[in-house]
């Protein structure tokens, strides 16, 4: 996830990890989807919505490399990680 566009916006920036799945942050998605694929990055947030209010972390990665999947299982940044919702005990 970037703060804008990489495609279109040289100074877009990778977001390394976001806490909180806002409105703001799902506003950066953009629109639905590239020739190359189906849903874009909105249906990815919605991923990790499920993930993250089930529990779990999430990680949206280029999948380019499946070697890095070690590091993101180690906590390395390899993308946008998402972190799960702490519930109040």
């Amino acid at each position: 996830l970037y703060t804008a566009d990489p495609h279109s916006d040289p100074q877009a920036r990778l977001i390394p990890v976001v806490e909180r799945l806002t409105e703001e942050v799902e506003a950066l998605a953009g629109g639905a989807g590239s020739r190359l694929g189906t849903g874009g990055m909105i249906t990815k947030l919605h991923a990790a919505r499920i993930c993250t209010e089930a529990g779990c972390d999430m990680v949206i990665m280029n999948g380019a490399q499946p070697e890095l999947l070690y590091d993101a299982v180690n906590g390395e940044g390899v993308g946008t990680r998402f972190l799960r919702e702490r519930k109040n005990a």
